[in-house]
């Protein structure tokens, strides 16, 4: 802890001495005090010194003046005194113009006053100083180490932090996303989720440049307010692991309170090795049992029940699969990554940190395994409610991944919910087809839910058969046939019809064509196929080939 020359000019004998040039270095911080007794001096300054002399090394030599005052300035000499009576009866001219050049505060001192007077009463106040700044110290390094043994995890790190700092305290995970906070804020005031993850958007793109385990000041939009923060990365296994993040508005933190903010980084980065440990032994056991289900890979039902209960973890509820799929993977590894495993496995550990956090509050948890270019998760849903959550959270998904990777396309697709550990496999096929069906006909990128799919959840299955498209050109490929001869539009007509609920004026509407001409069309396809629409059964196979025409094509 330093003390400023103006301060210092309060203390004992300082009192008396006059500023003769550098006031705008008034505020430079004393460290140290020395007596200036050879003309090297400068070699052995620090910065930060006030140095004293009587003016004996450069009392003939006005060279030796101007290089001294220069040498003073660039090491970052506090100020110095000069002390008159035997060398010199007043500072000399030459040297209060230099200092003023420099900005070096140049003291005349009183010249009765023995060097001890200035000295001791300054060396009091800095050494008071670095034991109070050790004392402090210590009560950060004892109330931060005993938050991490107590085995409160990150939320007694960010208490403690708090308890020292007095301001709103935040630790993320290097995706951006809340573990835990204490902010002390009223509730319309706290910052959300949400809020930070829009402001994380801001601060992600510098990251990269900022040194791990050091403080950043940084500024930032929440709720539409510019704020002022600082941020540390935490560092943990030669990698970023996460975030500490303190709200600093209104009085910044000295050096104390940054010092307490980097050290709760290296204990938070303690507890991010911990909890990785944790996590990656338990994510194998996780991914291994829900291997097992999917694949019915197990004899007795209560076994598995038993092992996913040491997981915290339960099975007798309702349950479905979900899969999160990157699609065409191979080509933007190929195309994108040029087989860079690095960035592979950021891309996959992306997704999967991101679906572990949005998950860590549904009811019962999730369970997950990453299998090739997927995410497979098993989760209970019991109901509208759990299913709307789930929806919306698997879409939050999509957005997040594609927001930090925009060339990759996700597609999701969910089963049905079971009960009954034999039936998660039946679940886990039904997420499949959803999500080739989804592919097929739309090219991916949504959420799909197996009984979403009406009629196609098992047409998919007869796609290619020579039965299919046997059944589909005897009745729509007719149409299409006279289509291409006559340069007519009796398959898009038949389209617009139906989707029209078999009205004629709406179809006419839709295809910008007179009622009459829509009459003639629909005698004309009556024609074409041997059908009527007035058979319910016939209308019903011409829909049916209509659908099958998407998986055909």
């Amino acid at each position: 802890m330093g003390l400023t020359v103006r301060q210092a000019l309060k203390i004992g004998k300082l009192k008396d001495a006059v500023v003769v040039a550098g006031y705008q270095g008034l505020d430079n911080q004393i460290l140290f005090v020395n007596i200036m007794e050879v003309p090297e001096v400068t070699r052995w300054m620090k910065g930060g010194e006030l140095l004293v002399t009587a003016g004996f090394a450069f009392k003939d030599n006005p060279n030796s003046r101007k290089k001294l005052i220069y040498d003073l300035a660039q090491k970052h000499v506090a100020a110095f005194g000069i002390k008159p009576g035997q060398y010199f009866s007043e500072v000399p001219q030459d040297m209060i113009e230099y200092a003023n050049e420099v900005g070096l505060p140049l003291l005349q001192l009183p010249p009765d006053a023995p060097y001890m007077d200035f000295m001791l009463p300054i060396f009091e106040i800095l050494i008071s100083g670095q034991l109070s700044q050790l004392k402090r110290h210590e009560q950060i390094h004892n109330c931060l180490l005993e938050a991490l043994l107590s085995g409160g995890g990150f939320l007694s790190i960010c208490q403690a932090l708090y308890d020292l700092l007095g301001k709103p305290v935040y630790i993320l995970d290097k995706s951006g996303n809340i573990i835990n906070y204490v902010c002390g804020l009223k509730p319309e005031q706290n910052f959300s989720f949400i809020d930070l993850t829009e402001a994380w958007l801001q601060i992600d793109q510098d990251l990269l440049n900022y040194p791990p385990n050091r403080s950043r000041r940084i500024k930032s939009e929440f709720k539409g307010q510019q704020h002022d923060v600082v941020l540390v990365p935490v560092q943990a296994d030669n990698c970023i692991a996460g975030y500490l993040l303190v709200l600093e508005d209104g009085i910044s933190l000295d050096d104390q309170g940054l010092f307490a903010l980097e050290y709760a980084g290296t204990i938070s980065a303690l507890e991010f090795s911990k909890e990785k440990a944790v996590f990656e032994a338990e994510r194998k056991v996780r991914g291994d049992l829900l291997e097992d289900l999917i694949s019915e890979n197990f004899s007795l039902e209560e076994a598995v029940i038993r092992r996913a209960s040491f997981l915290n973890f339960n099975l007798n509820v309702k349950l479905a699969v979900f899969i999160i799929n990157i699609d065409h993977f191979e080509k933007y590894v190929i195309y994108q990554t040029n087989h860079q495993e690095n960035h592979i496995q950021e891309i996959k550990s992306y997704i999967f940190e991101n679906v572990h956090h949005a998950f860590l509050s549904y009811p019962g948890g999730v369970m997950l395994h990453m299998k090739s270019n997927c995410l497979i998760g098993l989760i209970r849903m019991e109901g509208e409610g759990h299913e709307k959550v789930l929806r919306q959270k698997l879409q939050e998904i999509i957005r997040n991944i594609k927001t930090r990777f925009p060339k990759i396309n996700i597609s999701v697709g969910v089963g049905k919910p079971y009960k009954g550990v034999r039936n998660i496999k039946n679940s886990y096929e039904e997420a499949e087809t959803s999500l080739k069906v989804e592919q097929y006909l739309n090219g991916g990128e949504k959420v799909v839910f197996f009984q979403e799919l009406g009629l196609y959840r098992f047409l998919y299955e007869l796609k290619g058969s020579e039965t299919m498209k046997t059944f589909h050109d005897e009745i729509v490929g007719k149409l299409k046939q006279y289509d291409d001869q006559n340069h007519s539009n009796m398959v898009h007509t038949l389209i617009s019809y139906f989707k029209n609920d078999c009205n004629l004026n709406r179809t006419a509407k839709d295809l910008y064509i007179h009622k009459n001409s829509v009459i003639y069309r629909v005698k004309k396809i009556e024609e074409i196929t041997g059908l009527k629409f007035s058979n319910p059964e016939d209308r019903f196979n011409l829909q049916l080939c209509l659908k099958l025409q998407y998986l055909i094509e």
